[in-house]
Parts: C-alpha cells; sequence; structure tokens
C-alpha cells in the first residue's frame, strides 16, 4: 500500500473512531453556531457591552456583547491593546480606541479610534490618532462621545494631559487640547451639544465648550471644590440633568450644577452617619455611582472597615439614596462589584466583578438581583447597556 493510501486511511480511521465515541457518549455541542447571534430590532435594548481588558494578555482586550434577558453570548470586538469603547447615541455604531504595536508588544506604535456597526459588529473605519493616547484602565471617563454625536474625546497623557478631538462627521483627528494641562478626565455634560468638563489637581472643575471644528469655544474653570490632599474625589461623576455628583474617597458627595456658561459648585454632603463611620465604610470601585433619572435614586459602591489605599475594594454593599431628600433609602450587599451603569429604560443596574454580570431590578427602592451572566470578562472594569434612545 502506496504511504499516501496509507495516511488517507488512517485518517479515515481516526475521524470514524472520534465520531463514533462522541455517539456512544451522546455528547452533543452546548450550542450550534450558526453563523447568526443576532436578535431581532425590539430586542437591541436588552444588550450589555463589557469591555475586558484581560490584564494577563493585555494585547488582546475585546469588547463582549450579550443579550441582558437570555445571557446569551452574541460577539465581540477586539480591541488590541488596552482598548477603550463607547456606545453611540443612537446605538448603531460601536467606537473603539486602540494602540497597536508592529510586532505585538514591540515595534511602532499606532493609535486608532475606531467605528464598528453596531448591529453585526463589523469593522467600518479607524480614524488614526496621534500617539498620545492614555493607557489607562476602563473608567468612564476616559473616552467619551459628546452629547450631539459630532465629536470623540480622548485622554492623552505624554505624561501632561490633553484633550484628543475626533471630528466624527469628518472622520480626522481635528484637536489637541493642551489647556486641560493638570486635570484629567472627560465629563460630557448630558445637554450640552459639546461641552465637557475635567477635573483639575487644584481641586476645581475646568469647563470648556468646544465651537463646531472641535477648537475651544469658550472655558472656564470654577471654585476649589474638593481637597486634593485630604478628599479626593473619583473622577468619572453620575448626572441627573446636567447636575453632576461626584463622591469623594471619604464619602461625601461633591456635587455641580454645570448647566451655565460656569460651574456652580453645590452644598456637598454625607453619604454617612455616625455609626457607617465607626464601622469605617467608604465608597470603592472602579465606576462605582449611578443615577436612575426617572425616580431621582443615586446608586453607590460600599466597602467597610476602609483606610488609606482601599479606595478600589469591590463592594460588601450598594448603597441607594434619595436625591432630593439626600437620604439613604436602601442597602443590599454588593456581590464584590468594581463598576456599575443605569439602564434607565430597562430599571436596570449591571453590575460588574471583573468576570461576571450582576444584574438588578432597580424599579423599587431596594434593588433586587434577578440575574447573572457568568464569565463575562477575565478582568473587565466597564459595563454598559444599550444606549437610552431618546425621541
Amino acid at each position: 500500500m502506496q504511504p499516501t493510501l496509507r495516511k488517507t486511511l488512517a485518517l479515515a480511521l481516526f475521524s470514524s473512531a472520534l465520531a463514533f465515541t462522541a455517539s456512544a457518549q451522546n455528547l452533543e455541542p452546548l450550542e450550534r453556531l450558526t453563523g447568526d447571534h443576532s436578535i431581532s430590532e425590539e430586542g437591541k435594548e436588552n444588550r450589555i457591552f463589557v469591555l475586558d481588558a484581560v490584564f494577563n494578555h493585555l494585547s488582546d482586550s475585546r469588547v463582549h456583547v450579550f443579550d441582558g434577558e437570555t445571557g446569551k453570548f452574541l460577539g465581540m470586538i477586539p480591541t488590541s491593546y488596552n482598548g477603550h469603547m463607547e456606545i453611540s447615541n443612537d446605538g448603531k455604531k460601536i467606537y473603539t480606541m486602540a494602540t497597536y504595536y508592529e510586532r505585538v508588544t514591540r515595534g511602532e506604535r499606532t493609535d486608532t479610534v475606531e467605528i464598528w456597526d453596531g448591529d453585526t459588529l463589523t469593522f467600518e473605519k479607524e480614524i488614526i490618532l496621534p500617539n498620545y493616547r492614555v493607557q489607562a484602565l476602563n473608567y468612564k471617563g476616559i473616552f467619551r462621545q459628546t452629547p450631539d454625536g459630532k465629536f470623540i474625546l480622548a485622554q492623552n497623557a505624554t505624561p501632561a494631559s490633553s484633550v484628543a478631538v475626533v471630528d466624527l462627521e469628518k472622520e480626522e483627528h481635528v484637536a489637541e487640547l493642551t489647556a486641560t494641562a493638570g486635570c484629567w478626565s472627560i465629563v460630557v455634560i448630558p445637554n450640552k451639544p459639546h461641552s465637557f468638563a475635567t477635573v483639575c489637581g487644584d481641586g476645581t472643575l475646568l469647563t470648556i465648550d468646544l465651537d463646531d471644528e472641535g477648537q475651544i469655544a469658550q472655558q472656564s474653570r470654577s471654585d476649589t471644590f474638593f481637597s486634593p490632599k485630604d478628599d479626593p474625589v473619583y473622577i468619572e461623576p453620575a448626572f441627573l440633568g446636567d447636575t453632576a455628583y461626584f463622591v469623594s474617597f471619604y464619602g461625601n458627595v461633591r456635587p455641580a450644577d454645570l448647566s451655565g456658561d460656569e460651574a456652580e459648585i453645590l452644598p456637598s454632603w454625607s453619604l454617612l452617619n455616625d455609626e457607617d463611620r465607626a464601622e469605617g465604610w467608604a465608597p470603592g470601585g472602579y465606576n462605582l455611582t449611578g443615577v436612575h433619572e426617572g425616580n431621582k435614586r443615586f446608586y453607590v459602591l460600599m466597602h467597610a472597615d476602609a483606610e488609606e489605599g482601599t479606595h478600589k475594594n469591590p463592594a460588601d454593599e450598594i448603597w441607594v439614596f434619595d436625591l432630593e431628600s439626600q437620604e439613604r433609602v436602601a442597602r443590599v450587599p454588593g456581590m464584590h462589584l468594581l463598576s456599575i451603569s443605569i439602564d434607565e429604560p430597562g430599571n436596570r443596574l449591571l453590575g460588574l466583578d471583573g468576570g461576571n454580570v450582576h444584574i438588578f431590578d432597580i424599579s423599587e427602592d431596594e434593588p433586587k438581583h434577578i440575574r447573572t451572566i457568568e464569565n463575562a470578562g477575565e478582568a473587565a472594569l466597564h459595563v454598559e447597556p444599550f444606549p437610552n434612545v431618546k425621541g
């Protein structure tokens, strides 16, 4: 028998043996991949987006997309080295910020903003950035779209801080805003077309209005509203209207009204009572606050026995506050959450513990855990619902 024929016969017998063994044990695949993981138009609002940094192989970060009702995995978008994501305001596009190296872990660097189709998860366009974009963990205040959808804003660090402006209509990088030097984060203002604020190292807020070309039309500096030394704030606030609610490392709420030409600093208040302070409660996590605008509830991840350096600890509890009375109305087990997002129309809180997405019904004051999507990521810190598309 010829060697080629013997090899062909051996492979055929091996394949037959595998098929027989699988049949004998009735081994069926958990899911047959049909090539169609799409969901109906009516079901789009249930989609959940998880940005996974995969720390142990950071050059392979990705966005995982799930059906929040069934937990079904719908697809994935690669985001290369230490990617960031933003879902377009209408939900039709997914924007990612990625870094590529010519030899994966070394070589010439290229920074990009990429545009992906939100329905098919297919690549559409890349926009080249100057190689200044920050290599940071997945805080929401690093990569943001303006409310009018015209610009994407990206935090830069060289290590001097600046903000990159990408015009999505022109599909090009149009500005580097060095006026934000000494400040960090991009806090987009919900009801202003293309304005944002940023938290500055002297305890103030810098507010910037952009013109239609992405250049600075106006800027203003607020009064001091926190002490960077004694009680620093987390960089990304939760919003009710155009009022931003920052929380500090030691449990103080620092509101700022950003609706006017200049930020108006509002009276601060504490999340803690005397008993809470005695037990050492403090906020903790990464994207750790959220607001449900309909019921004016403010959600904060909290942990006990806090001390210097525990400001990123996972949650022992989720605390819920009424923003009008500033009173706590509920506290529930925190399930070791590190980040949360609020799905306003779905009355859901999405919580991420690094690997699993825990979904809560927040139609009542006390959040009710309703399901968990297990193994949603390896080292994930950013979870987003489908955007609240208005009008």
